[in-house]
């Protein structure tokens, strides 16, 4: 699974552009999906193109609110997103962590409902350097999954992306990676009796230099990726590598 998300980025007409030179230029592979997660706002036009003329490509939107009914100006609820044909739904993004200051309650409101609704969600966990450095990380990693109870796991798909590696062109090696999707996979497993197996994405300044390395992990099953994903070609390669 590879995903595109643009966060704060794009228009109808980058949008065009995008879907037209990957859709044309990605060597698609059922087994690998192509998620992209344009901004809220353009997620029917977004959605009405793929329909219409992109049907490899999946849709996915970048957050959801905790609630399905609420008086909440500029609100977005995860039955609004599959109205629209969001398949996908990226949830406990770090930005969104700190700059709305979400909590596991929410979080968890968020999962639940958007799973009720048939949406996959992208449950993103990861630690910020300071938590890095003072040796916290799992301990971190372990209290962001409480929001995920044992009986929605196997509904989720998890991405764990490191917050001092986001956009800083900072990347994490390769055995750190490792050594975390397996610990993260491990914690999983003793959440829930499920024997399914469960998917977890990297993310954080993925790019040309360092997918195809991160990718063959056998730790890792797909990328979640942001900058790097706003240019069409360098995405195409990144897919097609990968």
């Amino acid at each position: 699974m590879i995903v595109a998300n643009w966060k704060m980025n794009g228009s109808k007409k980058l949008i065009i552009e995008w879907l037209d030179l990957v859709s044309k230029n990605i060597e698609i592979n059922q087994t690998k999906k192509c998620i992209f997660c344009p901004p809220n706002s353009y997620l029917d036009f977004t959605g009405t193109l793929l329909k219409e003329s992109y049907k490899d490509i999946r849709l996915g939107a970048q957050q959801c609110d905790s609630e399905l009914s609420s008086p909440l100006t500029g609100g977005t609820n995860s039955q609004m997103l599959v109205d629209i044909g969001c398949e996908f739904v990226i949830i406990g993004h770090s930005e969104q962590r700190i700059r709305l200051k979400e909590s596991n309650q929410i979080l968890a409101d968020k999962l639940k409902n958007s799973i009720r609704m048939n949406l996959k969600p992208i449950f993103c966990i990861g630690e910020s350097l300071q938590q890095k450095k003072n040796n916290q990380t799992k301990d971190i990693l372990i209290e962001q999954l409480d929001a995920l109870s044992g009986n929605l796991v196997s509904e989720c798909i998890l991405a764990y992306e490191p917050v001092w590696a986001i956009g800083t062109g900072e990347n994490a090696e390769i055995s750190y990676i490792e050594e975390i999707h397996a610990f993260i996979k491990e914690q999983l497993v003793n959440k829930t009796s499920s024997k399914n197996y469960i998917s977890v994405l990297y993310g954080g300044s993925v790019n040309l230099h360092n997918c195809k390395e991160i990718y063959s992990s056998d730790n890792v099953d797909g990328l979640l990726i942001g900058g790097a994903s706003l240019v069409a070609d360098t995405f195409t390669k990144i897919y097609n590598m990968s």
